[in-house]
């Protein structure tokens, strides 16, 4: 028998020595099931090493996703002689994908679509995993992958990694270039997936030319001359991606800024795979079974190692003994088999054919970061009410407005009419709430000054809501309500149609749209602020806003991205952070606040006029102005420290 740990976990086999810890296989004595647990490399013993598995800890428990390994808790076990820190994790029957045989295209384009889904949860919590590979991906019982070992991520709301400081540990075959040189961010674990996706479809990661070769393309920095020609090696990969050629070439460019995001790899590889299940090798098994019974009774699972003795070899390796043995032929017939699989995704077939049915519904608001929020208004179907201008450079970057200009003289009115994309659940309903096709509409109750509504999305989109808002900024009345119904007309419209449209063209490369709000801020900056847990942020949409609450006081902070007007004296007091121009201003924000505004960028808005992007940063709470002042001033410094240059 194993040792027990905590009184309740029996390790049963193990251990299993990876890049950042080892693994066991327990049993759990209280609950009928089978728990893997990890600790850190060299036995993990000592505060440090708990504190920086707790951190892995962190990474996993800040949200609950159905492809990504669940954790159920972290330990500390102390002795006489030393302290060992464990985690203890979802253990998953069916064991890595590392071992598989080459995967036809539409099933590895599924499991690539699951992980995509994985990754949009994981980006938008801040976390950036550093080492997706087909060892980090376990598959279920149940036919569902999920993303497993966290020890290499990058936890981006408290600007530090979920391991050591140091060099940022990756795979170097599934590693995107800027992690490499040590500067992860979200777009290399798209990188990573696309090597992933390549390697489960051929057997081996790609090489550095790969997303080249699938296109036939070459480098644009790279005379042509100097490229090497296409030979066998460009044809294979194109041979062997098939229909996913052009997604893994996109997934795999060497600039970030050039790669799809998740949530669009997402809905192009979710494109290519259609409605086929995943079916893994007859003898796809754990390669490291328990030596015990399941707590429950009855056999743990197990099987022999792939290409063992005993192992039955499917279809799949047959396959890959006959490529080998006779790759001039096999060449000949991939070519035909690769436009066969490749005809029910073109142009011609879904004329005239059944297209694939989608195993998941899409998302009406996809990437947050080239959603266009304005193609969800019509300043023309506005026009009744009075004189429209479009103001797409106003706040952040999660709305659009209408400014209306009704009547004229003494009777002049002046509205905001705002779209408003937020990270929120459904709100708790204070009016009726009418269906609308796929979409629901609450309407908020009216005001002398105000009129809304609020539009909840269907699923995948449960968690996202569009507020639409009737202001009245200036003038004596309007007829709110009407103009904000007529708005809502064209938003569910937009939505009932098919995914909002995208931004016509990206945002600047300078831009803080390109920036998460939750990044700037990091634990130590957040350590003058008593009660606040930097790692555990309330994150806006598109991560363009993040808020911290005080457990043992009532202090408050909130981090934006804002546009608008440039500053003067009349936004507060002026100063200069780190080189930029600062606006700190007590009660900015409302009694009992501190509101420092720091400008990152000057540019033209759309009217040729001069504008710019700010961080909007706010302290409320109940000490005194002063002092919230001072925690501003402080950690508007912080952040922006973290600013690229403008």
């Amino acid at each position: 028998m194993g040792a027990v740990i905590a009184g309740r976990y029996r390790l049963v086999k193990g251990p299993i020595h990876g890049g950042t810890g080892e693994v066991w296989v327990a049993d759990d004595l209280v609950l009928p099931r089978h728990v893997v647990l990890k600790r850190p490399k060299f036995g993990g013993s000592g505060p440090h090493a708990f504190k920086q598995l707790r951190a892995e800890a962190h990474a996993l428990a800040r949200f609950s996703h159905p492809h990504v390994v669940t954790l159920f808790d972290a330990i500390q076990v102390r002795s006489l002689w030393r302290s060992t820190s464990w985690l203890v994790l979802e253990y998953v029957r069916g064991g890595s994908l590392d071992a598989w045989p080459p995967a036809p295209p539409r099933v590895a384009a599924r499991i690539g679509a699951e992980i995509a889904d994985a990754l949009v949860a994981l980006h938008a919590a801040g976390i950036v995993h550093c080492d997706v590979k087909p060892g980090n991906i376990v598959m279920t019982e149940k036919r569902t992958v999920k993303l497993a070992d966290f020890g290499a991520a990058y936890r981006l709301a408290g600007l530090e990694t979920t391991t050591q400081n140091g060099p940022v540990s990756h795979t170097p075959a599934y590693a995107a270039p800027e992690v490499v040189r040590g500067l992860p961010e979200p777009a290399s674990d798209v990188y990573s997936l696309g090597a992933t996706v390549y390697a489960l479809i051929t057997g081996s990661p790609p090489g550095p030319r790969t997303g080249e070769e699938l296109t036939g393309g070459t480098r644009a920095d790279e005379p042509p001359g100097d490229a090497p020609e296409a030979g066998p090696s460009a044809q294979a990969a194109a041979v062997a991606a098939g229909p996913l050629g052009g997604v893994l070439a996109a997934m795999l460019r060497a600039d970030p800024p050039d790669r799809p995001t998740p949530g669009e790899a997402r809905r192009m590889l979710d494109e290519v795979a259609g409605d086929v299940a995943l079916e893994p090798p007859d003898y796809a098994k754990e390669t490291w079974p328990p030596a015990s019974d399941p707590p429950g009774g009855g056999p743990v699972p197990g099987g022999p190692v792939p290409g063992g003795p005993g192992g039955r070899p499917s279809p799949w390796t047959r396959s890959a003994v006959l490529i080998r043995r006779y790759p001039r032929r096999f060449a000949v017939g991939a070519v035909i088999l690769a436009a066969l699989i490749a005809l029910p995704f073109s142009p011609l077939y879904r004329d005239g054919g059944a297209t694939p049915k989608r195993a998941t519904p899409v998302s009406l608001i996809g990437d947050p970061h080239t959603i266009d929020p304005c193609r969800l208004l019509d300043p023309a179907a506005l026009g009744r009410f009075g004189d429209t201008e479009l103001d797409i450079d106003y706040g952040n970057f999660d709305r659009c407005d209408v400014v209306l200009t009704i009547g004229e003289g003494a009777g002049e009115a002046v509205v905001d009419l705002e779209v408003h994309l937020a990270a929120e659940s459904a709100p708790e309903t204070a009016g009726p709430v009418k269906a609308m096709g796929r979409v629901q509409v609450v309407q908020d109750p009216e005001e002398d000054d105000h009129c809304g509504r609020r539009l909840l999305l269907p699923s995948p989109d449960v968690g996202t809501t569009i507020s639409v808002d009737a202001q009245l900024d200036d003038g004596r009345a309007a007829p709110l309500c009407g103009i904000a119904d007529a708005a809502v007309t064209k938003a569910v419209a937009v939505l009932n149609a098919g995914p909002v449209p995208r931004r016509a063209a990206p945002f600047p490369a300078a831009s803080l749209a390109n920036r998460n709000a939750c990044v700037l801020l990091g634990a130590r900056a957040l350590d003058l602020v008593p009660g606040i847990d930097a790692a555990d942020p309330k994150t806006g949409f598109g991560g363009w806003d993040c808020r911290w609450r005080s457990t043992t006081r009532r202090i408050f902070v909130k981090l934006r991205f804002d546009r608008g007007e440039p500053l003067g004296p009349r936004d507060g007091s002026p100063t200069r952070l780190r080189g930029r121009e600062t606006f700190i201003e007590a009660n900015g924000d409302g009694e009992g606040t501190c509101l420092a505004r720091v400008v990152h960028r000057h540019y033209p808005d759309q009217n040729g006029k001069d504008a710019i992007e700010m961080l909007y940063l706010v302290v409320e709470g109940d000490p005194p102005t002063k002092q919230l002042c001072a925690m501003a001033t402080s950690l508007a410094d912080a952040a922006a420290a973290q600013l690229p240059p403008a």
